[in-house]
């Protein structure tokens, strides 16, 4: 409880009148002055009992319409406050918003009882701006005394949510070398027998066998001991890796490369839950993995996952340090020597020893996060796997050889690549159009995007997607058509 600026102002009387009585010898201010205190103290307790009583007899409750939004849009928030008893003090019940939201002026969101009053509510329209789960879990209460010498401020729990996703972009295409995939990712079909519920087949009893395993019905029919196979369950380990460096930025609100990357992820973790798959999650930035998760597979891990999925955003810092060079390729790194063979200038002497040195690249490419994360994910693994890895096109290398190493350690390896060429009008942020026009894409570079997504199918166990806006693929089906 603390006092206010009436308070303050009599009890600077009070205290004037004792010293003038003192100094003037004169009992009757002095006689003043303790009447002023005595007030004070009896507008304290008064103000005391009130401030219980608002304590004990206040309620309120919180609503957010709609409940679930995009970024950008707003929403009404209705807080609506009573007493179960009247009270002769000023009450007012301010929402605390957020601080993600743009919420209006404390008066647009403030209940204010005056003395005798019981009810009241209000009602605001707060915009989102970020994307998660916005709680409005919590009010100010400022309870003022009658004499209006002290003043309280406590807190009263609120419970209301609200979720806010990104801009989801429209018309998104899934698919390899322009042909749209309509399978959900992340099926998968058991293979394997033993202990399970699903009855797969009869055989003859083996040396070995225990005896629950007997299918009585079938012995007693063939007159010779049998046993009874089960398919077992299969339970594969959803590994997502996903790519949220600074590159992935490009292209308008709502609708960049990590748009369309994070309605994929979401399309996987849905499957996964559909199966009551267990899931791991690595988000990668420019210098390392953001965010770790899993494995889990339970009630709420499918949920963690997709809070993270659409809160997530693009890390601010480039990809590369300006100079950095770029892993190179050995056949790549060759073919720049040969173009050397002649050339007797300082700057061809100083960059023919790095040109052949092309083998050195893969040590290079592992101190990457992309392939660090992709090594990581699969080094966890110890049952059957679907190794998930969701970038762009951007470092062919980098993702190459993350891929090569998931081939080889992983049952399953998917990658989604959204072509660059589509989203590199940094001008306008533009993705090509129906008719191809006021965007970004080229011929060169879709067929060199779908050159890579073909060398990434060639290793074993690997399937490699294009991301892409529908409209985008309608032109760029035809370049890959006259590229033929």
């Amino acid at each position: 409880m603390l006092p206010t600026r009436r308070w303050a102002a009599l009890a600077g009387v009070a205290c004037s009148l004792a010293v003038y009585a003192v100094v003037l010898d004169e009992p009757t201010p002095l006689v003043a002055a303790c009447g002023l205190a005595a007030w004070l103290v009896v507008a304290q307790v008064d103000a005391v009992e009130a401030m219980r009583a608002v304590d004990r007899d206040l309620s309120a409750t919180v609503s957010v319409e709609p409940t679930s939004v995009f970024v950008g849009d707003r929403a009404a928030v209705t807080l609506t406050a009573s007493l179960s008893e009247a009270v002769d003090a000023p009450v007012e019940v301010e929402l605390v918003a957020p601080p993600s939201v743009n919420a209006p002026e404390r008066s647009r969101r403030t209940v204010a009882f005056d003395p005798g009053e019981t009810e009241g509510s209000v009602t605001c329209s707060v915009e989102f701006p970020v994307a998660g789960r916005i709680a409005f879990d919590e009010a100010a209460v400022d309870i003022e005394g009658r004499a209006g010498f002290f003043t309280e401020t406590v807190t009263l729990d609120l419970d209301a949510r609200c979720l806010v996703e990104p801009p989801a972009p429209d018309g998104i295409h899934v698919g390899r070398g322009g042909e749209l995939v309509g399978a959900t990712f992340g099926d998968h079909a058991s293979d394997q027998t033993g202990p399970g519920h699903v009855p797969h087949e009869t055989r003859q009893y083996l040396p070995g066998d225990t005896l629950s395993q007997v299918d009585w019905k079938t012995t007693a029919r063939m007159n010779h001991p049998y046993i009874r196979e089960f398919e077992s369950e299969s339970d594969y380990l959803l590994s997502l890796v996903v790519d949220c460096g600074s590159h992935m930025n490009r292209g308008p609100t709502g609708r960049t490369m990590l748009s369309y990357a994070r309605e994929v992820a979401l399309g996987l973790v849905d499957a996964a839950e559909s199966h009551s798959d267990p899931i791991s999650a690595q988000f990668v930035g420019d210098d390392a993995t953001t965010w770790e998760f899993g494995p889990s597979s339970s009630s709420n891990a499918y949920q963690t996952v997709r809070r993270r999925l659409l809160a997530i955003a693009p890390t601010t810092s480039p990809r590369r340090p300006v100079g950095a060079s770029r892993p190179v390729a050995p056949e790549d790194a060759r073919k720049r020597s040969r173009r050397l063979d002649g050339d007797d200038s300082a700057f061809a002497a100083t960059l023919r020893p790095y040109l052949k040195d092309g083998e050195s690249y893969v040590s290079r490419v592992s101190d990457r996060p992309l392939f660090d994360a992709v090594k990581s994910a699969c080094s966890r693994s110890d049952r059957q796997d679907h190794l998930v890895l969701i970038t762009d096109d951007s470092a062919k290398v980098e993702t190459y050889e993350a891929v090569v190493v998931a081939s080889k350690r992983s049952s399953q390896t998917s990658v989604f690549l959204t072509p660059t060429t589509f989203f590199d009008d940094a001008a306008e942020g533009e993705t090509v159009d129906a008719n191809g026009a006021n965007g970004a894409g080229d011929a060169a570079g879709f067929v060199a995007f779908e050159e890579f997504r073909k060398r990434l199918e060639r290793l074993p166990n690997v399937t490699a997607y294009e991301v892409a806006p529908k409209s985008a693929m309608r032109l760029a089906t035809g370049w890959a058509t006259a590229a033929e």
